[in-house]
C-alpha cells in the first residue's frame, strides 16, 4: 500500500470518525426545543400504544443487515464473473488470482464506505431536525396530561383552542420520554429506511446484470422500496409520527440517497459517458453524410422522351427556347 493511499484511507476514517462525534454530540447536548400545544388539538390524543411494528432492532437489520448483504453478494459475483471471462481468454497464474481476490474486497470495502457516509448524513440530518423544530408526537396529551401555569389544564373549558408553552407534565415520566415527545419532524425510521432501501435501488440498477432475467432485478428494487414504504406506513399506524412527519423524512431519505449514489458513488457516471460518446459519434456521423450530400453533384431528373424541360426562373415566355429532350440527349 503506498503512502497516498494510506492517507487517503485515514482521511475517510477521519470523516467518519467526526460525523459520528457529531450524531453523538446531537442526542448528548442538543436538547429539543420546547414547544406549545393548543388545548383541544385533536392531531396530539391518540393513544399510547408503547409498542413499535418496527423497533429499533428491526430497523438496524434493515439499514446495516440488508444492504451489507446485497453489497457484498452483488460486488463478489461481479468480480467472479468478470474473472471467470478473463479466463477464457488468458492463461491466469496464481498472482494474477490474488489481484483479483484484492479488487473484490477493494470493491466491496468502497461501496460499503460510501452507503455508511450517506447513511451518517442522513441520520446527522434528521437529528437537527428533530431537535430544532420540536415537534409534539401524536400521543403527547396520553402521556404528559399537561397542567398549565395557572394549575388548570386543558379540560377547562377556558383554556380550549388557546396557545400555551408554559406547562408541565402531571404524569410520572422520565426525562428521556419527555424528549421523545418532542421529536416528532421528521420521522427518522422514515429517512433512514428510505435511504438505505432507494440507495439499494440505484446500485442495483447498475451493478445487478439482467442476463439472467430483466424481471428479477426490478423486482428486487421494487421490494426494496415496499419494505421502506411499509416502515413509513407504521410510524403513522403506531401513532408515533404525524403524516406530514413521514412524509418529508421519506422525502429527506431519498433524497440523500440520489445524491450519495450520483455525485460520491458516481453510479451513473460510466452511463452518461457511453452515451455522450454514442451521441457525439451520430452527430460525426450525421455531420460527414451530410457534407457529402451537400458536396456531391446533383443528379439531373430523368426526362422521358419529349419533354422540354427549362429553368423555371426563366418563366413561360422563355419557353419556346427549351430543346425536345430524352433520357439520351437532346434531339435537334
Amino acid at each position: 500500500m503506498s503512502a497516498m493511499v494510506a492517507l487517503r484511507r485515514f482521511i475517510d476514517l477521519l470523516l467518519f470518525v467526526l460525523l459520528v462525534a457529531v450524531e453523538v454530540a446531537l442526542r448528548q447536548w442538543m436538547p429539543p426545543q420546547k414547544r406549545g400545544f393548543f388545548c383541544g388539538d385533536e392531531s396530539l390524543q391518540y393513544p399510547y400504544t408503547g409498542t413499535q411494528t418496527i423497533g429499533f432492532a428491526v430497523l438496524c437489520i434493515i439499514v446495516f443487515g440488508i444492504p451489507f448483504i446485497v453489497i457484498f453478494v452483488v460486488e463478489l459475483f461481479r468480480q467472479l464473473s468478470h474473472s471467470r471471462g478473463k479466463k477464457q481468454h488468458t492463461t491466469q497464474d496464481a498472482a494474477n488470482e490474488s489481484c483479483y481476490c484484492g479488487r473484490r474486497w477493494k470493491n466491496i470495502y468502497a461501496q460499503i464506505g460510501y452507503y455508511l457516509l450517506g447513511l451518517l448524513m442522513t441520520l446527522v440530518a434528521t437529528e437537527i431536525a428533530k431537535r430544532s423544530i420540536g415537534r409534539l408526537r401524536p400521543y403527547f396529551f396520553s402521556i404528559c396530561k399537561p397542567r398549565l401555569s395557572d394549575g388548570t389544564n386543558c379540560d377547562f373549558e377556558q383554556n380550549q383552542g388557546h396557545y400555551f408553552t408554559d406547562y408541565k407534565c402531571e404524569s410520572d415520566v422520565s426525562h428521556r420520554m419527555m424528549a421523545e415527545m418532542a421529536m416528532s419532524f421528521p420521522s427518522g425510521h422514515s429517512s433512514t429506511a428510505f435511504y438505505a432501501m432507494v440507495y439499494i435501488a440505484l446500485y442495483l440498477q447498475v451493478a445487478l446484470s439482467t442476463r439472467g432475467s430483466k424481471l428479477l432485478k426490478h423486482l428486487l428494487q421494487f421490494s426494496a422500496v415496499m419494505l421502506a414504504w411499509y416502515v413509513a406506513l407504521t410510524r403513522i399506524n403506531d401513532h408515533w409520527h404525524h403524516w406530514s412527519d413521514v412524509l418529508v423524512g421519506i422525502l429527506m431519505g431519498a433524497l440523500f440517497a440520489w445524491l450519495v449514489a450520483r455525485y460520491v458513488a458516481k453510479f451513473f457516471e460510466g452511463r452518461c459517458s457511453t452515451s455522450s460518446a454514442a451521441a457525439s459519434k451520430i452527430l460525426v456521423h450525421s455531420g460527414l453524410a451530410a457534407a457529402s450530400a451537400q458536396s456531391a453533384t446533383p443528379v439531373l431528373p430523368a426526362y422521358t422522351f419529349g419533354s422540354v424541360p427549362y429553368l423555371q426562373h426563366h418563366g413561360p415566355n422563355h419557353a419556346a427556347y427549351g430543346q425536345t429532350y430524352h433520357n439520351y440527349g437532346y434531339v435537334p
